[in-house]
Order: C-alpha cells, then sequence, then structure tokens
C-alpha cells in the first residue's frame, strides 16, 4: 500500500513540475511533513457522517475520508462541524480538506477549489403519508424546513412558491427532527437521510411526497492548494477504478456508485 502512494504522490508533485505555477508550498507538502490530514466532515448527515454509539463520527464521508488517508500514507484526524461551519473551517486552517457532503457551486467556488464527485444523492421533500402535498406547488401556505447554506436550500428557495414559509436548522438531522417535532408541515433534504432514519423508525408515517433536484458531492480544499486538489482527483480517478469507492457506496446507500462528472 505503501508503493501505491507513492506512486500517488509521485504522479501528482510530478505535474505540479510540469505545470508552471500549479505547486504551492502550503498545500499536499505540508500536510505530509505535518504527519497527518486533518479531515472535516457534517457532524449531522446521515448516512454520510453519523456519531455511534461510542461516540466516533461514522459514514460514507468518514471512511472515504479514513481511505484518503490511506493512499497518503498517513493517519487521519476527524473533525466534525455543522453544516454552515464546513467551508468556514477550511478557509481558517483548521481542516485541510472537507469531505462533508459539500456540492460544488459557482457561489462556493469563489472561496474554494472542488475535486471531482465523489458521490451524490437526490433532494427529496418529505412529509406525513397523510399530507396532500405531491408537487413544488403545493408547499404553497406550507411551513417547509431546510438545512441552512446548502444545496437543498438554494433549490427550495429557487423552485417554491412565495407562499411557502421557509425556516432554515442547523444540520440535516435538525431539520429531519423539526418534522417529527411538527415545527413544520414538510422538509427538504436527502433521499439518503430519510432512508437512514426509516432504517431505525420504519412506523414514523412520513414518505418522499418528490424528488426536485440530483445533487453531486465533491472535496473541498483551499485555493492555496492546488497541488493537494490535483492529489485528490487522482486518487478518487483510482478508488473509483478499483472499486473501493463503488464499496463505500453499497455499503452506506445500499446502491452502486453512480456515473458522476469529472472535472
Amino acid at each position: 500500500m505503501r508503493h501505491i502512494a507513492k506512486q500517488l504522490l509521485a504522479l501528482v508533485l510530478g505535474m505540479a513540475v510540469a505545470v508552471p505555477g500549479l505547486a504551492r508550498a502550503d498545500s499536499l507538502s505540508d500536510v505530509i511533513s505535518r504527519g497527518k490530514v486533518r479531515i472535516g466532515v457534517n457532524s449531522g448527515a446521515p448516512p454520510f457522517s453519523i456519531v455511534d454509539a461510542k461516540g466516533n463520527p461514522v459514514g460514507y464521508d468518514v471512511d472515504t475520508a479514513n481511505l484518503i488517508g490511506k493512499y497518503l500514507g498517513l493517519p487521519v484526524e476527524i473533525v466534525p462541524y455543522t453544516t454552515a461551519a464546513r467551508i468556514p473551517a477550511l478557509e481558517a486552517g483548521k481542516v485541510d480538506l472537507v469531505v462533508a457532503t459539500l456540492s460544488p457551486t459557482p457561489e462556493r467556488a469563489r472561496t474554494v477549489q472542488f475535486t471531482m464527485p465523489y458521490s451524490t444523492f437526490q433532494l427529496v421533500v418529505i412529509a406525513p403519508k397523510s399530507s396532500s402535498i405531491k408537487s413544488v406547488a403545493d408547499l404553497a401556505g406550507k411551513k417547509v424546513g431546510v438545512s441552512r447554506g446548502t444545496p437543498q436550500e438554494v433549490a427550495l428557495i429557487r423552485a417554491a412558491p412565495k407562499e411557502a414559509a421557509i425556516t432554515r436548522f442547523d444540520d440535516d438531522s435538525t431539520t429531519m427532527q423539526s418534522l417529527v417535532s411538527r415545527q413544520v408541515d414538510a422538509v427538504a433534504i436527502p433521499e439518503t437521510v430519510f432512508t437512514e432514519l426509516l432504517k431505525a423508525r420504519p412506523d414514523i408515517g412520513f414518505e418522499p411526497k418528490f424528488t426536485f433536484f440530483n445533487q453531486f458531492m465533491s472535496i473541498a480544499v483551499r485555493r492555496d492548494a492546488p497541488e493537494l486538489r490535483q492529489w485528490l482527483n487522482t486518487t478518487i480517478s483510482f478508488i473509483k477504478q478499483n472499486g473501493e469507492l463503488d464499496d463505500i457506496s453499497k455499503k452506506w446507500t445500499g446502491k452502486p456508485l453512480p456515473q458522476m462528472p469529472v472535472f
């Protein structure tokens, strides 16, 4: 495994030399010299990142983060953040990268760099089975919960009628809890979050009413870390091809890794 990790590192470092302006002293080389990689994850986004009975972060993103550490040949420090705190923590240098249900958008790309996608999910509206909600138009006059600072918030604002009352929460777990406690009439969340809830409470009485967006997820690094981004892109491509990322997808979502764009 050390041999493979060295090959990946050599490939990227060679590209950094070949492409003027690509290498920066404060990206991949700093992570390696520090002797560990600090990776931010979402503090409440099942099944991508949740806390187990022992208080340890687990999930799709945590497994992906540990896989990155494996190919770097470094121990991983997992650091949980709320949805809104992910990018600020990265910009402040508290972590080296974030694997945290983070979707690439033009606005976010002004402050951080994104890798090619490593996962995807559908954004759905969940409501009680007895609810008459069937489409976006039916959200008029309804209270709809959503996690602030997320693609589902952006997509919901764009799609929902102006009569919908959108209420924001810190993360997907608290958003879903707002529906359970009847603070809202419906919530807009990743389908995978609801699937995890159904595993724990199959009789909860809610159901997906409609899908309103398909979203990809990428790893983010600071804008001054192009070398690290290139290494991550190389590694993502490698673990897609060797099936390791597909294994993680099947483990946590029950589905094989779908086709995703490359950039």
